[in-house]
Protein backbone atom coordinates (compact mmCIF):
# COMPACT_ATOMS: atom_id res chain seq x y z
CA UNK A 1 0.00 0.00 0.00
CA UNK A 2 1.18 3.47 -0.77
CA UNK A 3 -0.28 5.59 2.07
CA UNK A 4 0.06 8.56 -0.32
CA UNK A 5 -2.86 6.77 -2.31
CA UNK A 6 -6.27 7.65 -1.12
CA UNK A 7 -7.56 5.06 1.30
CA UNK A 8 -11.04 5.46 -1.18
CA UNK A 9 -10.66 4.64 -4.90
CA UNK A 10 -11.49 7.87 -6.70
CA UNK A 11 -12.38 8.11 -10.56
CA UNK A 12 -12.56 11.18 -10.60
CA UNK A 13 -8.92 12.05 -9.44
CA UNK A 14 -7.08 13.88 -12.66
CA UNK A 15 -3.28 14.96 -10.68
CA UNK A 16 -0.94 13.25 -7.95
CA UNK A 17 -1.61 16.74 -6.83
CA UNK A 18 -5.26 16.15 -5.89
CA UNK A 19 -4.95 12.66 -4.92
CA UNK A 20 -2.54 14.23 -2.12
CA UNK A 21 -5.05 16.26 -0.91
CA UNK A 22 -7.54 13.79 -0.76
CA UNK A 23 -5.17 11.88 1.32
CA UNK A 24 -4.25 13.68 3.80
CA UNK A 25 -8.06 15.08 4.08
CA UNK A 26 -9.05 11.38 4.72
CA UNK A 27 -6.37 11.00 6.97
CA UNK A 28 -7.32 14.24 9.20
CA UNK A 29 -11.08 12.61 9.00
CA UNK A 30 -9.15 9.44 10.48
CA UNK A 31 -7.49 11.10 13.04
CA UNK A 32 -10.64 13.37 14.23
CA UNK A 33 -12.71 9.72 13.98
CA UNK A 34 -10.30 8.26 16.24
CA UNK A 35 -10.16 11.12 18.81
CA UNK A 36 -14.02 11.13 18.89
CA UNK A 37 -13.82 7.17 19.61
CA UNK A 38 -11.34 7.67 22.07
CA UNK A 39 -13.53 9.94 24.01
CA UNK A 40 -16.60 7.74 24.35
CA UNK A 41 -15.68 5.58 27.80
CA UNK A 42 -15.53 9.19 28.67
CA UNK A 43 -18.79 10.47 28.17
CA UNK A 44 -20.46 7.05 28.53
CA UNK A 45 -19.09 7.37 32.08
CA UNK A 46 -18.20 10.75 33.09
CA UNK A 47 -16.30 10.05 35.94
CA UNK A 48 -13.51 7.53 34.07
CA UNK A 49 -11.52 11.05 33.51
CA UNK A 50 -11.25 11.89 36.46
CA UNK A 51 -7.38 11.82 37.66
CA UNK A 52 -6.59 10.54 40.07
CA UNK A 53 -8.56 7.83 39.08
CA UNK A 54 -10.70 6.63 41.92
CA UNK A 55 -14.46 5.96 41.67
CA UNK A 56 -17.49 4.38 43.41
CA UNK A 57 -15.53 2.07 45.57
CA UNK A 58 -14.83 -0.44 42.75
CA UNK A 59 -11.85 -2.24 41.51
CA UNK A 60 -9.65 0.10 39.54
CA UNK A 61 -12.00 2.58 39.60
CA UNK A 62 -14.02 1.19 37.03
CA UNK A 63 -17.41 1.17 39.26
CA UNK A 64 -17.22 -2.35 40.01
CA UNK A 65 -18.21 -2.78 36.23
CA UNK A 66 -15.13 -5.84 35.35
CA UNK A 67 -15.80 -7.59 38.75
CA UNK A 68 -13.33 -9.90 39.49
CA UNK A 69 -11.36 -8.98 36.68
CA UNK A 70 -11.29 -5.81 37.77
CA UNK A 71 -9.89 -6.78 40.95
CA UNK A 72 -7.09 -8.75 39.39
CA UNK A 73 -6.08 -6.04 37.73
CA UNK A 74 -6.78 -3.56 41.10
CA UNK A 75 -4.04 -5.87 42.71
CA UNK A 76 -1.76 -5.91 39.92
CA UNK A 77 -1.29 -2.14 39.44
CA UNK A 78 -0.75 -2.05 43.23
CA UNK A 79 2.33 -4.94 43.16
CA UNK A 80 3.68 -2.17 40.35
CA UNK A 81 3.55 1.05 42.75
CA UNK A 82 6.72 0.97 44.24
CA UNK A 83 8.46 0.32 41.19
CA UNK A 84 7.38 2.61 38.95
CA UNK A 85 10.30 4.82 39.20
CA UNK A 86 12.17 1.99 37.44
CA UNK A 87 9.67 1.75 34.93
CA UNK A 88 9.90 5.36 34.23
CA UNK A 89 13.48 5.45 34.25
CA UNK A 90 14.01 2.33 32.24
CA UNK A 91 11.40 4.13 29.49
CA UNK A 92 13.71 7.31 29.71
CA UNK A 93 16.82 5.29 29.11
CA UNK A 94 15.40 3.91 26.11
CA UNK A 95 13.89 6.63 24.73
CA UNK A 96 17.11 8.88 24.44
CA UNK A 97 18.77 5.55 23.34
CA UNK A 98 17.91 6.96 19.75
CA UNK A 99 19.24 10.29 20.43
CA UNK A 100 22.75 9.84 21.97
CA UNK A 101 24.03 7.29 19.47
CA UNK A 102 23.05 9.78 16.84
CA UNK A 103 24.94 11.98 18.45
CA UNK A 104 28.06 10.03 19.01
CA UNK A 105 27.64 8.80 15.10
CA UNK A 106 27.64 12.61 14.33
CA UNK A 107 30.02 13.95 16.41
CA UNK A 108 32.72 10.81 15.28
CA UNK A 109 32.13 11.74 11.58
CA UNK A 110 31.46 15.53 12.00
CA UNK A 111 33.07 16.80 8.59
CA UNK A 112 30.43 14.12 6.94
CA UNK A 113 27.92 15.93 9.01
CA UNK A 114 28.68 19.27 7.67
CA UNK A 115 28.62 17.65 4.55
CA UNK A 116 24.85 16.37 5.09
CA UNK A 117 23.53 20.43 6.29
CA UNK A 118 25.60 21.47 2.83
CA UNK A 119 23.01 18.54 0.75
CA UNK A 120 20.15 19.36 2.52
CA UNK A 121 21.20 23.46 1.01
CA UNK A 122 21.49 24.87 4.52
CA UNK A 123 23.28 28.16 5.32
CA UNK A 124 26.56 28.17 7.61
CA UNK A 125 26.06 24.40 7.82
CA UNK A 126 28.83 24.11 10.33
CA UNK A 127 26.86 26.48 12.66
CA UNK A 128 24.10 24.21 11.94
CA UNK A 129 25.72 20.91 12.59
CA UNK A 130 26.87 21.96 15.96
CA UNK A 131 23.59 23.26 16.60
CA UNK A 132 22.50 19.83 16.05
CA UNK A 133 24.68 18.44 17.90
CA UNK A 134 24.26 20.71 21.03
CA UNK A 135 20.31 19.95 20.05
CA UNK A 136 20.93 16.03 20.91
CA UNK A 137 23.49 16.57 23.78
CA UNK A 138 21.49 18.92 25.97
CA UNK A 139 18.51 17.44 25.22
CA UNK A 140 19.34 13.65 25.71
CA UNK A 141 21.10 14.87 29.19
CA UNK A 142 18.42 17.31 30.62
CA UNK A 143 16.05 14.10 30.08
CA UNK A 144 18.19 11.54 31.63
CA UNK A 145 18.19 13.73 35.03
CA UNK A 146 14.02 13.13 35.36
CA UNK A 147 14.14 16.69 37.17
CA UNK A 148 10.71 17.89 35.77
CA UNK A 149 11.99 21.59 34.74
CA UNK A 150 15.06 19.85 32.91
CA UNK A 151 13.07 16.78 31.31
CA UNK A 152 10.98 19.59 29.74
CA UNK A 153 14.04 21.73 28.69
CA UNK A 154 15.33 18.37 27.53
CA UNK A 155 11.57 17.39 25.23
CA UNK A 156 11.89 20.75 23.70
CA UNK A 157 15.68 20.52 22.28
CA UNK A 158 14.88 16.59 20.83
CA UNK A 159 11.66 18.02 19.21
CA UNK A 160 13.45 20.70 17.21
CA UNK A 161 16.12 18.32 16.45
CA UNK A 162 12.91 15.83 15.37
CA UNK A 163 11.21 18.60 13.21
CA UNK A 164 14.15 19.51 11.31
CA UNK A 165 15.64 16.18 10.73
CA UNK A 166 12.16 14.96 9.59
CA UNK A 167 12.09 17.62 7.43
CA UNK A 168 15.31 17.84 5.82
CA UNK A 169 16.18 14.10 6.24
CA UNK A 170 13.14 12.34 4.81
CA UNK A 171 10.51 14.70 4.20
CA UNK A 172 11.98 16.50 1.18
CA UNK A 173 14.01 12.93 -0.26
CA UNK A 174 10.69 11.46 0.01
CA UNK A 175 8.69 14.14 -1.91
CA UNK A 176 11.19 13.28 -4.80
CA UNK A 177 11.60 10.06 -4.58
CA UNK A 178 8.08 8.75 -2.88
CA UNK A 179 10.86 6.15 -0.99
CA UNK A 180 8.01 4.28 1.22
CA UNK A 181 10.84 3.90 3.67
CA UNK A 182 11.39 7.56 4.30
CA UNK A 183 7.89 7.71 4.85
CA UNK A 184 7.99 5.22 7.70
CA UNK A 185 10.77 6.97 9.14
CA UNK A 186 8.46 10.17 9.55
CA UNK A 187 5.83 8.40 10.50
CA UNK A 188 8.09 7.28 13.80
CA UNK A 189 9.15 11.16 14.04
CA UNK A 190 5.94 12.04 14.42
CA UNK A 191 5.28 9.45 17.03
CA UNK A 192 8.82 10.72 18.71
CA UNK A 193 7.98 14.30 18.31
CA UNK A 194 4.07 13.51 20.03
CA UNK A 195 6.18 11.52 23.41
CA UNK A 196 7.97 14.83 23.17
CA UNK A 197 4.65 16.90 23.45
CA UNK A 198 3.41 14.53 25.89
CA UNK A 199 6.26 14.87 27.88
CA UNK A 200 6.17 18.70 28.24
CA UNK A 201 2.29 18.11 28.85
CA UNK A 202 3.11 15.79 32.07
CA UNK A 203 6.05 18.22 33.06
CA UNK A 204 4.75 21.56 33.03
CA UNK A 205 2.38 20.99 35.55
CA UNK A 206 5.21 19.43 38.07
CA UNK A 207 7.48 21.82 37.78
CA UNK A 208 7.74 24.54 40.70
CA UNK A 209 5.63 22.54 43.00
CA UNK A 210 8.03 22.32 45.76
CA UNK A 211 7.19 26.26 46.04
CA UNK A 212 10.61 27.63 44.55
CA UNK A 213 11.18 28.49 41.12
CA UNK A 214 11.29 26.26 38.46
CA UNK A 215 12.01 23.49 40.94
CA UNK A 216 15.28 24.08 41.55
CA UNK A 217 15.60 25.02 44.93
CA UNK A 218 16.12 28.68 43.94
CA UNK A 219 19.16 28.21 42.66
CA UNK A 220 18.52 30.81 38.95
CA UNK A 221 17.73 33.67 41.48
CA UNK A 222 15.99 36.11 39.43
CA UNK A 223 16.06 34.22 36.20
CA UNK A 224 14.33 31.60 37.44
CA UNK A 225 11.74 33.77 39.05
CA UNK A 226 10.72 34.75 35.83
CA UNK A 227 11.01 31.60 33.80
CA UNK A 228 8.86 30.02 36.64
CA UNK A 229 6.18 32.88 36.05
CA UNK A 230 5.93 31.90 32.15
CA UNK A 231 5.32 27.99 33.14
CA UNK A 232 2.73 29.23 35.97
CA UNK A 233 0.93 31.12 32.96
CA UNK A 234 1.42 28.09 30.72
CA UNK A 235 -0.12 25.21 33.56
CA UNK A 236 -3.70 25.48 32.75
CA UNK A 237 -2.86 24.94 28.95
CA UNK A 238 -0.88 21.79 29.55
CA UNK A 239 -3.35 19.45 28.39
CA UNK A 240 -3.26 21.00 24.95
CA UNK A 241 0.44 19.79 24.91
CA UNK A 242 -0.64 16.23 26.35
CA UNK A 243 -3.63 15.48 24.20
CA UNK A 244 -1.58 16.31 20.92
CA UNK A 245 0.92 14.37 21.99
CA UNK A 246 -1.14 11.74 22.30
CA UNK A 247 -2.52 11.83 19.01
CA UNK A 248 0.87 12.38 17.28
CA UNK A 249 1.96 9.37 18.90
CA UNK A 250 -0.68 6.74 17.57
CA UNK A 251 -0.04 7.85 14.04
CA UNK A 252 2.12 5.14 13.03
CA UNK A 253 -0.33 2.39 14.62
CA UNK A 254 -3.39 3.56 13.34
CA UNK A 255 -1.89 3.87 9.77
CA UNK A 256 -0.04 0.48 10.20
CA UNK A 257 -4.09 -0.97 11.17
CA UNK A 258 -4.94 0.98 8.09
CA UNK A 259 -2.57 -0.53 5.80
CA UNK A 260 -2.98 -4.19 7.03
CA UNK A 261 -6.56 -4.29 7.50
CA UNK A 262 -6.87 -2.88 4.15
CA UNK A 263 -5.21 -6.28 2.87
CA UNK A 264 -5.49 -9.00 5.27
CA UNK A 265 -4.31 -11.90 2.68
CA UNK A 266 -0.88 -9.81 1.94
CA UNK A 267 -0.68 -9.25 6.23
CA UNK A 268 -1.06 -13.43 7.18
CA UNK A 269 1.21 -13.99 4.03
CA UNK A 270 3.89 -11.68 5.95
CA UNK A 271 3.37 -13.53 8.77
CA UNK A 272 3.70 -16.79 7.19
CA UNK A 273 7.24 -15.32 6.34
CA UNK A 274 8.31 -15.05 9.61
CA UNK A 275 7.81 -19.32 9.78
CA UNK A 276 4.35 -19.51 11.61
CA UNK A 277 2.33 -21.91 9.54
CA UNK A 278 -1.08 -20.63 8.33
CA UNK A 279 -3.58 -21.01 11.10
CA UNK A 280 -1.34 -19.57 13.49
CA UNK A 281 -0.38 -16.52 10.97
CA UNK A 282 -3.90 -15.95 10.95
CA UNK A 283 -4.97 -15.96 14.05
CA UNK A 284 -1.86 -13.84 15.15
CA UNK A 285 -3.08 -11.28 12.26
CA UNK A 286 -6.66 -10.68 13.64
CA UNK A 287 -4.75 -10.51 17.29
CA UNK A 288 -2.37 -7.86 16.22
CA UNK A 289 -5.21 -5.67 14.62
CA UNK A 290 -7.44 -6.20 17.14
CA UNK A 291 -4.74 -4.79 19.53
CA UNK A 292 -3.17 -2.09 17.45
CA UNK A 293 -6.64 -0.76 17.43
CA UNK A 294 -7.83 -1.17 20.47
CA UNK A 295 -4.26 0.02 21.92
CA UNK A 296 -4.42 3.27 20.05
CA UNK A 297 -8.07 4.30 21.04
CA UNK A 298 -7.16 3.76 24.37
CA UNK A 299 -3.95 5.19 24.66
CA UNK A 300 -5.70 8.67 23.02
CA UNK A 301 -8.43 8.39 25.11
CA UNK A 302 -6.52 9.82 28.30
CA UNK A 303 -8.03 7.69 30.83
CA UNK A 304 -5.26 6.84 33.15
CA UNK A 305 -6.04 3.19 33.39
CA UNK A 306 -6.77 3.11 29.60
CA UNK A 307 -3.67 4.94 28.64
CA UNK A 308 -1.88 2.19 30.73
CA UNK A 309 -4.06 -0.64 29.03
CA UNK A 310 -2.78 1.23 25.72
CA UNK A 311 0.75 1.80 26.11
CA UNK A 312 1.60 -2.24 27.15
CA UNK A 313 -0.73 -2.95 23.89
CA UNK A 314 1.76 -0.63 22.03
CA UNK A 315 4.60 -1.99 24.14
CA UNK A 316 3.68 -5.46 23.07
CA UNK A 317 3.46 -4.79 19.43
CA UNK A 318 6.45 -3.12 19.04
CA UNK A 319 8.73 -6.11 20.93
CA UNK A 320 6.95 -8.32 18.10
CA UNK A 321 7.47 -6.28 15.34
CA UNK A 322 10.76 -4.98 16.10
CA UNK A 323 12.22 -8.68 16.78
CA UNK A 324 10.43 -10.22 13.78
CA UNK A 325 10.44 -7.57 10.98
CA UNK A 326 13.60 -6.21 11.78
CA UNK A 327 15.94 -7.72 14.35
CA UNK A 328 15.79 -10.84 12.44
CA UNK A 329 16.97 -9.12 9.09
CA UNK A 330 19.34 -7.18 10.76
CA UNK A 331 21.12 -10.56 11.80
CA UNK A 332 21.03 -11.88 8.67
CA UNK A 333 22.03 -8.99 5.99
CA UNK A 334 23.56 -5.65 8.23
CA UNK A 335 21.45 -3.65 6.77
CA UNK A 336 21.83 -0.22 8.39
CA UNK A 337 18.29 0.44 7.63
CA UNK A 338 16.81 -2.24 9.78
CA UNK A 339 18.90 -0.89 12.29
CA UNK A 340 17.63 2.63 12.72
CA UNK A 341 13.79 1.03 12.51
CA UNK A 342 14.93 -1.35 15.80
CA UNK A 343 16.66 2.12 17.05
CA UNK A 344 13.42 4.05 16.41
CA UNK A 345 11.35 1.37 17.76
CA UNK A 346 13.32 1.21 21.04
CA UNK A 347 12.38 4.77 21.35
CA UNK A 348 9.20 4.02 21.02
CA UNK A 349 8.64 1.30 23.45
CA UNK A 350 10.71 3.55 26.04
CA UNK A 351 7.67 6.18 25.71
CA UNK A 352 5.49 3.58 25.85
CA UNK A 353 7.30 2.73 29.30
CA UNK A 354 7.53 6.04 30.87
CA UNK A 355 3.74 6.49 30.07
CA UNK A 356 3.60 3.47 32.18
CA UNK A 357 5.27 4.86 34.76
CA UNK A 358 3.33 8.14 35.06
CA UNK A 359 0.16 7.16 34.72
CA UNK A 360 -0.38 3.90 36.90
CA UNK A 361 0.51 6.09 40.04
CA UNK A 362 -3.07 7.90 38.90
CA UNK A 363 -4.60 4.38 39.04
CA UNK A 364 -4.96 4.99 42.93
CA UNK A 365 -6.86 2.35 45.02
CA UNK A 366 -10.67 2.75 45.52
Amino acid sequence: MDFAEPLIPLAETRSEQTARRVAWAQGLALTGLLVCVAQLPGLAAPELAGAPLVLAGGPVGLGGYLGSLGTFLRQYYDSLVPYVWLINYCGIVLFVLLFVMSFLNHAKDFSGFVKMMEAFGLPCPTFMALGGLLSLLAGSLCYLTGIPVLMEWGAEFLLMFLIASTYFGHYKPWKQSKDMSHFIMILKNIALSGHCLLTIGFEVPEIGKDGTPLGLHGALGSVGAFIGKIYIFFRPYSFIFKYAGLVLFVVPFVLSFLNHAKDTKQFVGMIMGFGFGRATATALAVFTLILLSVSSIFYVSGIPVLMELGAEGLFTFLLFATYFGHLKPYLQSGDMGHFLNILKNVSLAGACLMTMGVVIPQIEPS
